[in-house]
């Protein structure tokens, strides 16, 4: 369990200015690509794509498909664009605009020739195979005219070969194929006609091994992905980036196969394939009956009747008995029967609640309660494997590699690497909070170390589109829409800090854009459309941000998931409800995929109703990204931004930022970096350290905007209401009685330090409420040092008025350190 971070005293005596409080040193550990000899391309560089097709089941083309990713990404320079086509063997309309969009200057097929949308089919160059090891070698032979290195796996380890994939991308290495017991005599004439010295071989095989020993090449034998990744670091070779896939989504999953977009991404990113294999369960529903013969033995105290149910897992079945304490509304506790004697009270049996960890079978279990927390009805849904079992799945593999990566990227639905099952808090609700953050986790406190992110897609094919379109989003780049920001609905607040760094505005998008359906009549108040057309000013625009009710079906009155319009390279982020729900569909339909799937690069949500104080994490996010961060750097400065509130605020029971940071997620590559049109025309909030004092300089412009008052804020329909924008700063943001969202808005200072601060003192005595909060929290890093993390007011602002209160430039803080 993650460790709260501790509370520093406040002290309000004005302080005397020192020199700096930390030398922050950076140890730059560089080392080389593995290349122990020539390793030579026939062609490289350039615009090229390739495609490869696939088959509904699993079969040798997936292996050709992985051995494709390494060849696509010496052919394109480290930008490789591979994309896989599923049976009809089509292009199909998004692809095709993303070839328009990349424009390849040469075109590959791994098999039989596209059906396709673009009338291309003479620039295609066929690479016929009708094998996975007939495959290896046409690549091999096509994009190298030699190679010292060689990276080789078993055909039938679906696992290793997503590892070894991504490892002979990393090394710049063809990637081929042996039998556990062998090598094809096919493979050991090409070994020699490219010129090998030096194979390594991943996943168990030594026989295999030795076979290529006994032709005289040197042999790294790397069993496992923890082998490899252990490999790696011995011959100074960084993983940044770990894609983290579960190899058996090429069966046990709804929708098939996204994993092979995981070597792809790492490719790309100088990273490794982390296959984590779990039979995953996703919220497996059980309902049961009410007791009406009477509760069984050892049922807990139930205001409503107990109901009685059959749980059957890991090949065994178990009784369970749900009640709801004194709540009458709803089921809050189970107990479940572990040693079959008919009685629920026995040690370990209970009550679990929501987010709690039952063992079953052998297995352990995340609890769900509620009849509609998931798809359909249910009583009791479980989840394998829980959290701490993934977090500690990943450690092990930070171990192996010597510490974690910078970015790591879930590739699947929740039914190949499930969200974290995260109870609501201590108070009166049953209900679930399914969150990625926890995997953010490198450490045992709260914050998070990694910048995550999470892949879905409605196929394999449009994963493969989407890694492909967010690897080379440079290429893509257009003056048509790359430095063009959007807004929609009711949010309208962001434009001055798009417009800051150098954006031009897109028309504002509301309903009143949207096409009618049925026109209004004298009778009638007519029907619209809910998401926008091909034609609107949306579809042209490098960042989107919205606000307004929504759910997984749809973007509020902009974007639904039967959309069909293609979108240019954008980054889309709402403060809606439930638009990353991933619990409600048992085909996991959701309007993020289909965004993914229609062009958009990235999208940040709720996976739950969001509350008022999301507005903290959403305009970190943005001014993150602004300042040039990846995707998934600026979500987790949002993330831990909360964190840093939840803290400070005392809310690891429960409460509203705690409840925020659990359902916000970021659908992306988190490697990616959007390109942002110019450095800001006005100066940010900044933090700036002295010796023991630390100033927090407010922004140089303040920026009062008139909002879009929403229909349901019935109080203030038809009058005026203001929030405060500034660049680097964040509001926090709650529901008062006045009937809108109050802002106060905030600067976060932060401080690395090797040293533990003993107190912090505001220097000066600016007029209330401006100051600092009077506490600080920190967050401990692997490598001795520490983040201090304390927010501060610089302005009031009346919000109905539109007018600053008070406002200051400056405030400093004088640090105390222990001895």
């Amino acid at each position: 369990m993650p460790q709260p971070s501790r509370l520093l005293p406040c002290r309000g005596r004005r302080g005397t200015l020192a020199r700096a409080l930390t030398g922050l040193s950076a140890v730059l550990a560089g080392s080389a690509l593995l290349m122990q000899g020539p390793s030579h391309a026939a062609t490289q560089g350039g615009r090229a794509l390739f495609i490869a097709h696939l088959t509904n089941a699993p079969s040798w083309r997936d292996f050709a498909f992985l051995a494709a990713v390494p060849a696509a990404t010496i052919r394109c320079a480290g930008m490789p664009a591979l994309i896989a086509l599923d049976e009809s063997g089509a292009i199909t309309r998004e692809m095709d605009d993303y070839l328009r969009r990349y424009k390849p200057q040469a075109l590959y097929c791994l098999g039989p020739l596209p059906r396709e949308a673009a009338g291309t089919r003479q620039r295609w160059q066929p690479l016929e195979a009708d094998s996975a090891d007939t495959a290896a070698g046409v690549l091999a032979r096509t994009f190298w005219k030699s190679a010292d290195t060689v990276v080789l796996c078993r055909e039938g380890d679906y696992g290793m070969a997503l590892v070894a994939s991504a490892l002979a991308a990393r090394l710049r290495s063809p990637l081929l194929f042996m039998n556990p017991e062998s090598i094809s005599a096919a493979t050991l004439g090409l070994l020699k006609e490219l010129g090998v010295h030096r194979a390594v071989a991943v996943g168990a095989a030594p026989k295999a091994a030795a076979a290529l020993k006994g032709k005289g090449l040197a042999v790294a034998e790397l069993k496992d992905t923890a082998a490899v990744l252990a490999w790696l670091r011995e011959q100074g070779i960084p993983a940044p980036y770990f894609a983290v896939a579960n190899p058996l989504d090429r069966e046990a999953t709804a929708i098939k196969k996204l994993s092979l977009a995981a070597p792809l991404l790492a490719a790309a990113r100088q990273g490794l394939v982390a296959p984590l294999p779990y039979r995953t369960m996703w919220k497996q529903p059980f309902v049961a009956a009410e007791c009406k013969a009477g509760a069984p033995k050892g049922t807990p105290e139930s205001r409503k009747p107990p109901r009685m149910g059959l749980t059957t897992v890991n090949g065994h079945a178990f009784a369970f008995v749900v009640t709801s304490g004194k709540n009458e509304k709803d089921y809050f506790a189970v107990n479940v029967d572990l040693n079959g004697n008919g009685d629920f009270s026995d040690t370990g049996e209970g009550p679990f609640r929501t987010g709690d960890v039952v063992t079953l079978g052998g297995q352990r279990y995340s609890v769900t309660l509620g009849e509609n927390n998931g798809a359909g009805k249910a009583d009791v849904r479980l989840t394998f494997p829980c959290a701490d079992q993934i977090v500690a799945d990943l450690k092990a593999l930070y171990a192996a590699a010597g510490g974690p990566p910078e970015h790591l990227c879930l590739v699947g639905f929740p039914d190949a690497i499930p969200h974290a099952i995260v109870r609501e808090g201590e108070g009166g609700s049953n209900r679930d909070l399914p969150s990625d953050f926890p995997f953010a986790n490198a450490d045992n406190d709260l914050f998070g170390e990694v910048a995550i992110g999470r892949l879905i897609a409605e196929s394999a094919s449009f994963a493969t589109l989407y890694a492909s379109r967010v690897i080379t989003y440079p290429h893509l780049l257009d003056p048509a829409w790359a430095a063009t920001a959007g807004q929609a609905r009711w949010e309208n607040t962001y434009a001055k800090l798009f417009e800051n760094v150098g954006f031009t505005m897109a028309p504002h998008h509301d309903v009143d854009t949207l096409r009618w359906i049925e026109k209004p009549t004298e009778k009638t108040k007519g029907r619209r459309a809910q998401a926008f057309e091909q034609d609107s000013p949306l579809t042209r625009v490098a960042v989107l941000t919205h606000q307004a009710h929504s759910w997984w079906h749809d973007l509020g009155q902009t974007y639904d998931w039967e959309s069909d319009v293609l979108l240019a390279p954008t980054l889309i982020e709402s403060g809606g409800c439930l638009t990353t729900a991933l619990d409600r569909q048992p085909d996991f339909r959701s309007v993020v995929a289909r965004l993914l799937r229609n062009g958009a690069v990235g999208f940040e949500g709720n996976a739950l109703p969001a509350i008022a104080y999301d507005e903290q994490q959403r305009i970190v996010f943005w001014n993150a990204i602004l300042e040039g961060a990846t995707l998934g750097r600026a979500h987790l400065r949002a993330q831990n931004s909360a964190v840093a509130v939840v803290l400070e605020t005392d809310q690891l029971a429960g409460g509203p930022n705690y409840y925020q940071l659990y359902i916000r997620g970021l659908f992306a590559d988190p490697a990616l970096a959007l390109r942002i049109p110019s450095p800001p025309k006005s100066a940010p909030a900044r933090v700036e350290a002295n010796g023991d004092l630390v100033s927090v300089y407010a922004p140089a412009q303040w920026w009062p905007v008139k909002i879009r008052v929403p229909e349901d804020w019935k109080k203030w329909n038809g009058k005026d209401l203001y929030v405060l924008r500034g660049a680097g700063t964040f509001p926090n943001r709650h529901w008062i009685g006045e009937g809108y969202d109050a802002e106060e808005t905030y600067v976060e200072a932060t401080l690395r330090t090797a040293r533990k601060v003993k107190s912090i003192e505001q220097m000066q005595n600016p007029p209330k409420p401006l100051g600092w909060t009077g506490k600080c929290v920190a967050d401990e890093h692997a490598d001795g040092t520490r983040t201090y993390h304390w927010r501060v007011r610089l302005v009031d602002f009346d919000q109905p008025r539109g007018t600053i209160l008070h406002r200051v430039e400056r405030l400093d803080y004088r640090i105390t350190f222990e001895d």
